[in-house]
């Protein structure tokens, strides 16, 4: 159902990049900000379901990766550390303020190749911003972001436990909002 935009967003990915922004090339800094801004922007929107806000937390997450690459050890880790950057900006954005839904979305326009598509994205999106902040960053992160239950509990800061059942609640919310848009 989700696709994990960031393995493809990097195929052919020169991990000798991260080693020349870690030695302060900013050459460098520009080319990794070229290649990850669509999979950052997009992960930014699944969870904070504004394009406004998706904008501001994408500029704030290459700020962050500008500050602290020199703290990263292993450029081999790069693509886990980006993706817990993304989720905790967005985290930290919600506890802050509610997200408001949107309908001109990047991910609307893609989706645009033909009515049936469109009709479909347009109903998931509905139901997904109809789900509970909770039941919808847990579930994004899980399918979309592909986060184990371990590390959503560790990022939520809730047991594992509470994670499953979320994401039980989210699936079974989801599937009956798709299934009442049945004809």
């Amino acid at each position: 159902m989700w696709a994990r935009g960031w393995e493809n967003a990097v195929t052919g990915f020169d991990f000798g990049l991260i080693k020349k922004l870690q030695a302060g090339n900013e050459q460098a800094f520009t080319v990794l900000v070229q290649s990850y801004a669509p999979y950052v922007y997009r992960t930014a929107f699944a969870l904070l379901q504004d394009k406004n806000e998706a904008e501001d937390a994408s500029q704030e997450v290459f700020l962050k990766i500008y500050r602290s690459i020199g703290q990263l050890s292993n450029p081999y880790a790069f693509q886990s550390w980006l993706k817990q950057i993304i989720t905790h900006t967005c985290l930290d954005r919600l506890k802050k303020q509610h997200p408001t839904p949107t309908a001109d979305s990047e991910l609307d326009r893609a989706a645009v190749e033909t009515s049936q598509n469109l009709d479909q994205h347009l109903i998931i999106q509905d139901a997904l911003q109809r789900l509970s902040t909770e039941y919808r960053e847990t579930l994004i992160l899980r399918e979309w972001q592909g986060y184990s239950y371990q590390e959503i509990a560790e990022m939520s800061g809730v047991p594992v436990g509470t994670v499953k059942s979320r994401i039980h609640t989210a699936r079974m919310q989801l599937a009956k909002m798709l299934s009442d848009e049945r004809p």
